[in-house]
């Protein structure tokens, strides 16, 4: 319990994330002794206290006005999905997720499918989390089971992968992934806490009303004007224009 509000207090950045934290929130602990002032803090509960990895928590800074969107937790998986508020007009999708190792083939194929689903509606999207899917090829984007269905998310949905060091032993198990227009700088893969790496980065947020907008402009400098006056100088629009009306 120290130990996360330490990081808590301490990392001093707009979001933490922190899966397996082993809370029991349920019975033996209190989300007071967790809160952060200036942040929203967020837990999600395994169905059985005893479940492998505990729970998941989420501060975010007030200012980013959090909206919960979904939740699903079962005995080995969890996804949460929000949204926040960088800027007035711009929302961005966030969805924190834990899987754990022992996930059968069934149970992955739901996991999966609930985050397909989340992505299918639009909003820059940031997924991050530990996936657990310690063999698969980053260089190539190839993995043999169960590695390839992440591939299969990531490939269906555009997304990119941007954690490219280990991020427990040699492996990299804790994913950092986002849709193509949303930019991530400053990626590190950092201290240890409990037998994992931290990740810290940022996220680039544009302003909506400073985007580039597109306009056709018609260039008119290669125009022949002179003749053109002598074109239209030698019509009789009188003549021309007689018997119409407004419309004509």
């Amino acid at each position: 319990m120290p130990g996360l509000q330490a990081i808590s207090s301490t990392l001093l950045r707009d979001i933490i994330y922190i899966s397996e934290t082993w809370l029991d929130l349920n019975e033996r602990h209190l989300l007071a002794e967790v809160s952060q002032k200036g942040y929203v803090l967020h837990n999600i509960d395994k169905p059985s206290p005893s479940s492998s990895g505990g729970s998941s928590l989420i501060y975010i800074k007030e200012k980013l006005q959090l909206q919960i969107k979904a939740k699903r937790a079962t005995e080995k998986s969890e996804i949460l999905h929000l949204t926040i508020q960088p800027q007035p007009r711009q929302t961005i999708k966030i969805v924190l997720v834990y899987r754990n190792p022992t996930c059968t083939a069934t149970e992955d194929d739901e996991f999966y499918d609930y985050i397909h689903n989340i992505l299918g509606s639009s909003h820059e999207t940031l997924i991050m989390g530990d996936f657990n899917l310690p063999r698969i090829n980053w260089t190539t984007r190839q993995s043999q089971a169960p590695g390839y269905k992440v591939i299969d998310l990531m490939n269906t949905n555009s997304l990119q992968q941007h954690v490219n060091e280990p991020t427990r032993g040699n492996n990299i198990l804790d994913l950092v992934m986002t849709t193509t227009d949303l930019s991530i700088n400053g990626l590190e893969v950092t201290d240890k806490i409990g037998d994992h790496q931290m990740i810290d980065f940022s996220l680039e947020v544009q302003d909506p009303n400073t985007r580039t907008q597109h306009k056709q402009v018609l260039d008119y400098k290669p125009a022949n004007f002179e003749l053109m006056k002598e074109e239209f100088g030698s019509d009789n629009y009188e003549v021309l224009m007689s018997n119409k009306n407004a419309e004509e």
